[in-house]
């Protein structure tokens, strides 16, 4: 990453952590493991088209679906977080989502995120047994054996390729003309073709599988037990990882310490039970696994730049 790259991302990493309103891009809901549980499509043509924009984004955890996503940023900057990769994205670059990866998007809230995107599944263009394409590609990245790379910019190679390929699969998917299904099947099969001849679809190693999956479990176990005592100890064990270097993984595949993820979500199950509750503030602290209802009022106004009760008085 270039010295000015590096000088924009720390900027918009302040900028965006001073704004303390959280939005999601494409509000859905999880599970229990965070996986986004909105449909995409329909179980004969499983992909949907996105336009939207990021008027204000903080996201407060990581979700991930088991669906590939190509979003195209129309305009404006930010911050993405895949997997352990933190990435500046900005006008004109394309951002590859893989199946199954963790992330989240923050806009700057001076120049906002405007994009468009395609979420898939790839049982849309799987084939056969014993189809080449099938056998050699689409199983390799089905099976996490092979992803795409996550950024690709306007300078980089084949990027002309590829984001006219974009543009045509959005394209004929909001038209829907006669025949529409085929055309995208053939324009996917193009977009691939380019990804690979690009060096863009690369090999994913056993080792990322199995840290991305003790991440998947700690994030699970902290959604069923965040009203109990947690501590990094539980976690590591889980996945029989060493404490300390179980830390640093989680840091780098959500962009948080333990300590802050499991205090947002805990800030986030408040929320709902202030808005559709009659619980009293200590006992939604206790409730949502604080030990003291001072301490939950001053995380909740860190975070959200309102105190429970302020926010609960303008929504009655």
């Amino acid at each position: 990453m270039e010295t000015k790259d590096r000088t924009h991302l720390s900027a918009v990493l302040s900028d965006a952590a001073a704004y303390r309103k959280p939005q999601t891009i494409r509000t859905a809901e999880t599970d229990e493991n965070y996986r986004e549980l909105l449909k995409h499509g329909t179980k004969e043509l499983p992909m949907e088209s996105y336009q939207n924009n990021c008027r204000i984004f903080k996201s407060v955890y990581s979700h991930w679906h088991k669906e590939m996503e190509i979003m195209y940023i129309e305009k404006g900057c930010g911050i993405a977080q895949l997997n352990k990769e933190t990435l500046l994205i900005k006008k004109g670059d394309i951002l590859l989502i893989n199946s199954g990866t963790l992330h989240h998007i923050k806009s700057d809230r001076r120049n906002i995120l405007y994009f468009k995107s395609v979420v898939f599944d790839l049982s849309f263009l799987s084939g056969t047994p014993g189809d080449l394409c099938q056998e050699q590609i689409l199983s390799q990245i089905m099976e996490n054996q092979a992803r795409f790379v996550h950024l690709i910019h306007p300078e980089d190679s084949g990027y002309s390729q590829i984001r006219n390929l974009f543009s045509q699969i959005f394209d004929s998917h909001r038209k829907k003309a006669d025949f529409f299904y085929m055309e995208l099947k053939g324009l996917f099969y193009q977009f691939f073709f380019q990804m690979l001849t690009h060096n863009y679809i690369v090999t994913e190693s056993p080792k990322d599988r199995k840290n991305l999956a003790a991440v998947k479990d700690a994030i699970r176990y902290m959604n069923e037990h965040y009203k109990e005592e947690i501590n990094a100890s539980d976690l590591a064990g889980l996945s029989f990882y060493n404490e300390t270097y179980f830390m640093k993984l989680f840091k780098q595949y959500t962009g948080k310490t333990l300590t802050r993820y499991l205090t947002e979500l805990r800030i986030e199950k408040s929320r709902y039970l202030l808005l559709h509750t009659d619980l009293s503030i200590t006992d939604i602290a206790f409730e949502t696994g604080f030990n003291s209802a001072s301490y939950f009022i001053r995380k909740f106004q860190e975070l959200n730049g309102e105190t429970p009760q302020k926010l609960r008085k303008q929504n009655l």
